[in-house]
């Protein structure tokens, strides 16, 4: 009978390398909203006291092709990078308040704001000046127009303390055309960063 320690191996590598392989370029791992109740309501680990039909029943459900990758996020889910820094992208708004000479989405788009914090969990002050945020439509493609909207904005520029979060936001909009969903990546470009590794993707609706 096999153990409980191997039937974990086998969810999470499934007959193949490729999945495994890809830990020796990971930024980072995934921090999902709600993980944490899910984790005190079942104990998946290799010590766990589930019996065995159990842990496959609330932990082994999923092959590892639906399981999502660190780096596929929705709102709300956190990267953590290797060093300890930590990004969240918290929401999609849509806009609905401008200043007098802010930018205004064409009749034919949706104009949006994307808002995410980044909490330096380093040792030393993060200069995210070293970053960049990118966004595309998710439901059928389209490219975004940026938007200059100063009231309620706070683009990314500067640099965050240990210990320390800071909030920053993009002003956008999206042809109507291609929906309300959008993907955001997130691309750091420090000495940290593994240009081979995959940035941190999240996929959310414009509410």
């Amino acid at each position: 009978m096999r153990t409980r320690a191997a039937l974990i191996a086998i969810v999470i590598c499934a007959g193949t390398l490729t999945a495994c392989d890809a830990a020796d370029h990971q930024q980072g791992k995934a921090e999902r909203a709600g993980s944490a109740a899910a984790s005190k309501s079942a104990d998946c680990g290799p010590d766990s006291n589930l019996s065995q039909s159990d842990w496959i029943d609330q932990c082994g459900s999923l092959s590892p092709s639906e399981k999502q990758p660190d780096t596929e996020l929705a709102v709300g889910d956190t990267f953590v990078y290797n060093d300890g820094a930590k990004i969240t992208v918290t929401s999609i708004r849509r806009l609905t308040a401008f200043g007098e000479w802010d930018d205004r989405p064409d009749a034919d788009q949706t104009g949006y704001r994307v808002s995410w914090s980044i909490t330096n969990g380093t040792k030393k002050p993060l200069d995210v000046d070293q970053w960049s945020e990118s966004e595309q439509g998710a439901t059928n493609g389209g490219e975004v127009t940026m938007l200059t909207v100063e009231k309620g904005s706070h683009s990314m520029t500067g640099r965050i303390a240990p210990g320390q979060t800071g909030t920053f936001t993009s002003e956008s909009s999206l042809s109507k055309s291609n929906g309300t969903k959008i993907v955001i990546t997130m691309t750091r470009m420090d000495d940290q960063a593994d240009m081979l590794a995959d940035d941190p993707h999240w996929t959310g609706t414009i509410n």
